[in-house]
C-alpha cells in the first residue's frame, strides 16, 4: 500500500481561497532598519546594501529618510544615481521641510507618514480629531503631488485607531490621488495574530478596491513575520521588511523570513533565494549587529544539527526535519558532534572522508565526543558576553557621559548667553 510522505494541509487549512500570485517585496532597511539603536550606515555602505537587494530582486528600497542630514541626503543621491531595476524612494514626514529636502535628491516617490491613533495624534501633535487629521494628511498629500512627487501614505500606529475612520482616511486620500497606503502595526497593539489578520481584512474590504494595501509589522512580540503573512492572506500585497528583521526596538518583519514563507505558500516575490545568505551577512558587517544563532534561514543554526535522531533523518531525507534545503538560500547542511551524536552521523562523517570504521569504533568514539563536550566548561560563553557587551558600548550609540561633558564646557563657554 502506497501513501503520501508528506499531507498537503498547509494548502489543505489556508483560511482563504485565493492568494496572490505575486506580491512586491518593499525593503525598509535604510531607513527603519537604520533606525535600530546605535547604527548608522556611511554613504558607501548604504550603497552596496541598495545594489545589493535590488540584484536580489527587491521591488521597492526605501533609501532614508532625507531631513535627517546632508550625509542622508547625498547617500539618497548617490542611490538614485545608481539607476536601480527598482522603485526607490524615501521616509518624509507630513511637513514642508521634508517634502523640499526630498526634491533635494531627485526621487520620484515619497512614502509620506502621519501618526492616525488618537494618542499620536494627542500626545505628538496636539490633535483632536480625525478631521484635523485628515486636512492636514490631505493638505500635504495634495502638496507633495503639485511638486511633483508619486506620494505613498504611512498610516502610522494603524492598530490604534479606528478602522472606520482609517477607512474613511484612506477613501479621502485616494480621491486625492494616493494610490498606496500602509497600515502600520506600530507598537503592536494586536498581540493575537488572528486578530489583527480581521483588522486588515474588514479595512482592505472596506477601502476603495484600486487601492493598493501593505503592511509594516514591528516585532517586539516576535510576531511581526506572522502578522506580515497573514495581512498578505488579508489582501495586502505588498510587504514592508527589514534584511536580518533590524529596526526599532525588536525590530521589523525579516525579509528572509517573509520570503520564504510566502514562496513556500506559492506565492512568488521576485527574490532570488540563494542571494539572501550573502545579503545577510553584508547587513551584518555594516550594521555591526551579529546575527542571533537562532535566526531562521540565515542563523549560523539554521541548518545545524546535533541530535543523532535528527541527524539519521536529514541523512536519508532532509524533508524531515529541514523546510527548505540550505542550499536554496546559499547555505550548507551541518552536522555537528556533541552530546545528543548518534551513530549514524558519525559513520557518514566517517565515509565520506574515506576512513574504515566498526561498529566498535563507532561507539569508542561516540563515547569520547560526549565525555569531552560534557566536561566543556561554560567559561568562553561568559567572556563572550562580556567582549559583545563592550562592543556595544564602544560602537552603538554616543555615550551620555561624553554628551554631558560637552553640555557642561558650552555652559562654560557662555555658549548659551551668546545665542541669547
Amino acid at each position: 500500500m502506497s501513501m503520501d510522505l508528506l499531507y498537503e494541509n498547509n494548502r489543505r487549512f489556508m483560511p482563504v481561497e485565493h492568494l496572490p500570485e505575486r506580491v512586491l517585496i518593499w525593503d525598509e532597511t535604510l531607513r527603519d532598519g537604520e533606525q535600530t539603536p546605535g547604527v548608522a550606515f556611511h554613504i558607501e555602505e548604504k550603497t552596496a546594501i541598495a545594489r545589493a537587494l535590488a540584484e536580489a530582486g527587491v521591488s521597492v528600497i526605501d533609501a532614508g529618510m532625507p531631513i535627517v542630514s546632508e550625509d542622508e541626503r547625498e547617500a539618497i543621491r548617490q542611490i538614485i544615481e545608481l539607476e536601480l531595476p527598482c522603485e526607490v524612494g524615501v521616509t518624509v514626514r507630513s511637513h514642508e521641510a521634508d517634502l523640499k529636502a526630498a526634491g533635494e535628491c531627485g526621487v520620484q516617490h515619497v512614502y509620506m507618514f502621519l501618526s492616525v491613533s488618537p494618542l499620536h495624534m494627542k500626545c505628538k501633535f496636539g490633535m483632536q480629531s480625525y478631521t484635523e487629521l485628515r486636512e492636514i494628511a490631505l493638505r500635504h498629500v495634495a502638496l507633495a503631488v503639485k511638486m511633483g512627487f508619486t506620494p505613498t501614505f504611512i498610516a502610522e500606529d494603524s492598530t490604534g485607531a479606528s478602522p472606520e475612520e482609517l477607512i474613511a482616511l484612506f477613501t479621502a486620500l485616494h480621491g486625492e490621488g494616493v494610490q498606496r497606503v500602509i497600515i502600520c502595526d506600530t507598537a503592536v497593539r494586536m498581540p493575537a495574530p488572528l486578530a489583527f489578520y480581521e483588522f486588515c481584512r474588514y479595512i482592505i474590504g472596506n477601502a476603495p478596491r484600486e487601492l493598493t494595501f501593505c503592511v509594516h509589522c514591528h516585532n517586539d512580540l516576535g510576531e511581526a513575520t506572522a502578522n506580515t503573512v497573514l495581512a498578505i492572506l488579508a489582501g495586502a500585497t505588498v510587504p514592508t521588511v527589514t534584511m536580518n528583521g533590524i529596526g526599532e526596538r525588536a525590530g521589523n518583519a525579516a525579509l528572509e523570513q517573509v520570503v520564504i514563507s510566502l514562496e513556500k505558500m506559492g506565492v512568488r516575490t521576485g527574490v532570488h533565494l540563494d542571494a539572501l545568505f550573502d545579503l545577510s551577512r553584508l547587513v551584518a558587517r555594516c550594521s555591526g549587529i551579529p546575527l542571533s544563532m537562532h535566526s531562521p534561514v540565515v542563523g549560523l543554526n539554521a541548518f545545524r544539527h546535533e541530535s543523532g535522531i535528527h541527524a539519521a533523518g536529514v541523512l536519508e531525507d532532509p524533508r524531515t526535519y529541514e523546510t527548505i534545503l540550505p542550499e536554496e538560500v546559499g547555505r550548507e547542511r551541518e552536522l555537528i558532534f556533541g552530546k545528543h551524536s548518534g551513530r549514524h552521523q558519525l559513520a557518514a562523517l566517517l565515509e565520506r572522508h574515506g576512513i574504515p570504521h566498526t561498529p566498535l569504533m563507532i561507539d569508542q568514539l561516540l563515547h569520547e565526543i560526549k565525555f569531552l563536550k560534557e566536561s566543556q566548561s561554560h567559561r568562553p560563553l561568559e567572556e563572550m558576553v562580556e567582549t559583545l557587551d563592550a562592543y556595544y558600548r564602544a560602537n552603538f550609540g554616543v555615550a551620555e557621559a561624553m554628551i554631558l561633558d560637552r553640555a557642561r564646557e558650552m555652559n562654560d563657554d557662555d555658549i548659551l548667553a551668546n545665542a541669547a
